[in-house]
C-alpha cells in the first residue's frame, strides 16, 4: 500500500471516529503522565497516555501532509506502545518518557502550523476561528516541548511563541488573517522544524 493510500485510510478511520469521542474533548496531558509517572503511579500514566492517543488519532484526518500525518499515526501508536509497558513496569525512568513526550509534541506542534498555513493561504475558504486556534495550539504544544523537562524558553522562542499567540488573538478578534500572519508563522515554523529534543531527567 502506498504512503497516499495509506493516509486516505487514516484520514477514514479518524473521519469514522464516533462523535461521542469529540464530547469527551480528549487531551495530551503529558505534564500529569509525567507526574504519575515519577510518583509511581504507573497505571494512571498510561490512562493519561492512552487519552492523548485518542487526541493525536483526531489530528490525522486533518494533516495536510503525507509524511506528518503518517508519523502522527506512528505517534499514536507509540502512545499506546509506552502505556503498555508502563502498565507492565518496563519504562525504566523519566528520561525515556520524556524523550518520547517531547518528540510527540514537536510534531504536534508542526502539524499545527501546518494546517493553519493552508488556511492563511487560502482565508476565504477557512474557518478563520480554527485556524487561530491552530497556530495558538502550536505554539502551546511548541512551548511545553521544551518547559516539560524544566527547560525555559530562549528569548527567541519567547518571542515566536508570543507572536503566534498574538495572531490568533488578532484573528479571533477582527475575524480576518493580518498581512504579517505569514511571517509569524514561518518564524515559529523554522523553530519548531529546528528543535532537537533533549529530555533531561529531574
Amino acid at each position: 500500500m502506498s504512503v497516499r493510500s495509506m493516509l486516505v485510510a487514516l484520514t477514514a478511520l479518524a473521519i469514522a471516529t464516533p462523535l461521542s469521542l469529540g464530547a469527551q474533548n480528549p487531551s495530551a496531558d503529558f505534564p500529569a503522565a509525567r507526574r504519575q509517572f515519577v510518583a509511581g503511579q504507573m497505571r494512571d500514566a498510561a490512562n493519561t497516555l492512552l487519552t492523548a492517543s485518542l487526541l493525536v488519532r483526531q489530528e490525522v484526518g486533518r494533516s495536510h501532509d503525507e509524511i506528518v500525518g503518517m508519523k502522527l499515526y506512528d505517534a499514536e501508536g507509540q502512545l499506546e506502545k509506552l502505556a503498555a509497558r508502563l502498565r507492565a513496569g518496563a519504562v525504566g525512568g523519566v528520561t525515556a518518557l520524556d524523550r518520547t513526550l517531547t518528540q510527540i509534541d514537536v510534531l504536534l506542534a508542526q502539524h499545527h502550523l501546518q494546517v493553519a498555513s493552508a488556511g492563511i493561504a487560502k482565508p476565504n475558504n477557512a474557518d478563520l476561528s480554527a485556524v487561530a486556534k491552530d497556530v495558538d495550539l502550536a505554539a502551546f504544544y511548541f512551548e511545553r516541548s521544551i518547559t516539560l523537562t524544566g527547560r525555559t524558553l530562549s528569548d527567541e522562542q519567547s518571542a515566536a511563541t508570543n507572536g503566534a499567540r498574538t495572531l490568533a488573538k488578532t484573528i479571533v478578534s477582527t475575524k480576518s488573517i493580518p498581512a504579517d500572519a505569514p511571517v509569524v508563522v514561518a518564524t515559529l515554523e523554522k523553530l519548531v522544524l529546528g528543535t532537537t529534543v533533549v529530555a533531561i531527567a529531574p
